[in-house]
């Protein structure tokens, strides 16, 4: 007795659904209504309109977000440039210390050679300073 009674009302229910083409996004949102009461189909109609986005703003969101990348990307290749520029005379500072330290220890060296030849005036001076070299 319970089986005539689904099949006719799935009959009937049939062409009320069959006549609106929800589209794919909303479909089973609005069988579900629609088999539940008018109201909730149109409030589920309702919020998905609003929930929609707006293609203008989505292009403006991305826009921005463009132009932050690339003021990003800008940045860090700058500051990636100072930092070769920073590595570069630290580098060159370097290689001048190392020059003037070497010529330092030459002085150094003769001088202690002059020393132990018996000359009082070279054991007398103070050591070479690389700083004097620069």
């Amino acid at each position: 007795m319970f089986r005539p009674f689904l099949i006719g009302a799935a009959l009937i229910a049939a062409p009320a659904i069959a006549q609106t083409v929800p589209t794919p996004a909303t479909q089973a949102d609005d069988t579900i209504a629609a088999q539940t009461a008018p109201e909730v189909a149109a409030a589920n109609r309702q919020v998905g309109a609003v929930a929609k986005f707006d293609t203008g703003a989505v292009t403006a969101v991305n826009a921005a977000n463009e132009a932050r990348y690339q003021a990003d990307v800008r940045r860090y290749r700058a500051a990636t440039r100072a930092r070769r520029h920073t590595i570069a005379a630290d580098a060159a500072l370097q290689a001048d210390r190392e020059r003037a330290y070497a010529m330092a220890m030459a002085d150094w060296r003769d001088q202690v050679a002059a020393c132990k030849r018996g000359r009082s005036r070279a054991c007398k001076m103070p050591s070479p300073n690389p700083a004097n070299y620069m």
